[in-house]
């Protein structure tokens, strides 16, 4: 029996939502640099800093810190996508049922961080946010659909 396209589907999105997920947290990571690099000419000048640099060095500083969150989780959570992914070829419907919960938390956690960190995040985890909403409706559609319940409930040998 041949892989249903749409398991294959859910496949590539699993192998696609891991590199998403690790190039996007580098990026956000790089961007994050960036703009603490930025206010380097303003550190240690003698005074009062402004109230404008200062805003500025707090939010590169949240910056930073949502970009090394994102990154730690882009990798555990690509990590978990990619054993998914090379399960597919002989799991049971166990498999299946993870692949949607897997993909109803990427939802859940796409949501979360555009609604918490929209305005201080990097453009880099907006877009990484995006994707792992959009990945996890691909998932539990693809995996929701009668040809995915008949592949992982086949008989094995």
């Amino acid at each position: 029996m041949n892989m249903p396209p749409r398991v294959r589907a859910a496949r590539i999105v699993l192998f696609l939502l891991a590199g998403i997920l690790i190039i996007t947290g580098l990026a956000a990571l790089a961007q994050a640099d960036a703009a603490q690099s930025s206010l380097d000419p303003y550190r240690g000048s003698s005074g009062l800093m402004s109230s404008a640099v200062y805003e500025a060095e707090q939010t590169a500083a949240a910056q930073m810190t949502i970009a090394q969150a994102g990154l730690a989780q882009g990798v555990v959570y690509a990590v978990i996508a990619l054993v998914l992914a090379a399960r597919f070829g002989k799991g049971s419907n166990i498999l299946r049922i993870g692949t949607i919960v897997y993909g109803a938390w990427h939802c859940a956690i796409g949501t979360y961080t555009l609604g918490v960190t929209g305005s201080a995040a990097p453009t880099a985890m907006l877009m990484a946010s995006l994707s792992e909403l959009g990945a996890g409706v691909a998932l539990i559609v693809f995996m929701a659909q009668k040809e995915s319940v008949a592949w992982f409930s086949r008989p094995r040998r």
